[in-house]
């Protein structure tokens, strides 16, 4: 065979690498459907912590969906989600916090007959037992504002905006969260024990203990209200996945929301050290029924074994679970697309670049698309594998925000918190 042709053999396989649609997609159907009961969010936070939600505006607790670990070690269908930084209607462009004392909260349930049974709620609080509050940590985040619109509330360093969670062996909780962004580890008790940062981060006045360890990239590029956004333990049970929900906005906003690469990091739970970084290539916007690049997201990852992940692709509302194999991706941890100054950026490949600067993408299959589910969510953002063809989802209900939001009482819109239990055609594994 000569080498002209080779080229273009091996050409044609990476690039079906990067570009894999899933000829052979599972379809699926919904065996369960399980609903949180309606629970006002002041009475829920001021039992724990007396006087932090003077006015809860109406709102009741939601965006658990935000993450969603099986806890196998504690019960059959036991569950711990987690929820955001709280709800956060719009005046115009410009977000609000109505409850700027609102903390995120780790929430142990069971899903029962139809029903999410809450057994246990853990709010994140600083070692001090100090809400940490989801207000933004500094200038490189949204401005926080009350809910007139204008009214500008102080930064508050220790605020957590958490987006998933899982939980080793020691009991111990690792979150991800988007203000900085962070991985953060949490005590049984709910307390942070530690909150791991990127280079070149300084929260001055943080109520516990930090270490600058992630690549520096992540603090300088990250996009605002777009940092790490799913989590999963791996089968070692000590590699921690997190995957940024959007691309970087490297070198500039611009290339970034054009883009289709971001980014998943391995993290040792044990050594409390980064250990590889892979590049994952989302799918062309327009299969996912929408325009704009920037709309798509990653949600949540899942190991479904020592080398594969389960990935959460989605806009608002299409979401498709795609499998990837890291032993087919180039780890790009220390080299020089951790470097602001690498022009062009890996933002800013394409295809053929990526090709050209041999960088090996994570190989993706289409497992199922869940937007060919009858009766499918908008908005998913938890995930958990069951077995070897089910897997439970949950959606974000972002707190059932009306459209027109006042600092009076929230109208809602009926949205409810869910976890369905999805059983697929065909084997998750093979």
């Amino acid at each position: 065979m000569d080498l002209h042709l080779k080229n273009n053999i091996r050409k044609l396989a990476v690039g079906l690498a990067l570009s894999t649609c899933g000829l052979f997609a599972q379809t699926g159907t919904i065996s369960a459907t399980y609903t949180l009961p309606d629970i006002p969010i002041g009475p829920f936070q001021n039992s724990v912590l007396p006087g932090t939600i003077p006015d809860d505006h109406g709102f009741l607790l939601g965006g658990v969906g935000s993450g969603l670990y099986r806890s196998f070690l504690e019960g059959h269908n036991v569950y711990w989600m987690v929820t955001d930084r709280g709800p956060n209607p719009t005046v115009g462009s410009l977000r609000t916090w109505p409850m700027p004392g609102f903390t995120p909260w780790l929430i142990k349930v069971r899903t029962t007959g139809s029903t999410i049974e809450v057994l246990q709620k853990l709010p994140l609080l600083t070692p001090s037992g100090a809400p940490v509050t989801g207000i933004p940590n500094s200038s490189r985040d949204e401005v926080p504002r009350q809910c007139d619109g204008t009214t500008v509330i102080p930064f508050n360093p220790n605020g957590l905006d958490s987006e998933d969670v899982v939980r080793t062996l020691d009991g111990n909780f690792w979150l991800v969260e988007e203000h900085s962004p962070s991985i953060v580890k949490v005590a049984p008790n709910g307390k942070v024990s530690k909150r791991f940062l990127p280079v070149g981060v300084d929260l001055t006045g943080i109520g516990y203990p930090v270490a600058n360890v992630l690549p520096q990239i992540y603090g300088d590029k990250r996009k605002r209200n777009r940092g790490f956004e799913g989590v999963t333990l791996g089968w070692d049970l000590r590699t921690i996945y997190a995957a940024l929900q959007s691309p970087l906005s490297n070198p500039n906003a611009t290339i970034g929301n054009a883009s289709r690469n971001t980014r998943i990091l391995a993290f040792d739970a044990y050594t409390e050290k980064t250990k590889a970084e892979y590049v994952y290539r989302f799918q062309p916007v327009t299969e996912f029924g929408h325009t704009d690049p920037a709309e798509m997201k990653i949600s949540a990852v899942a190991a479904l074994d020592p080398w594969r992940l389960l990935v959460l692709e989605r806009t608002d509302a299409v979401a498709k679970i795609y499998r990837v194999d890291l032993t087919r991706a180039t780890n790009i941890l220390g080299s020089k697309w951790n470097d602001v100054a690498t022009s062009p950026s890996l933002e800013s490949l394409d295809d053929a670049a990526l090709l050209a600067n041999n960088l090996k993408v994570l190989p993706k299959e289409l497992i199922i698309d869940l937007s060919t589910v009858p009766g499918m969510l908008p908005k998913i953002e938890g995930m958990a594998i069951l077995d070897w063809n089910t897997i439970a989802i949950a959606n974000d209900n972002d707190f059932d925000i009306a459209a027109a939001a006042t600092c009076g009482t929230n109208a809602g819109t009926g949205a409810k918190s869910k976890i369905l239990i999805i059983k697929t055609s065909k084997n998750l594994y093979f």
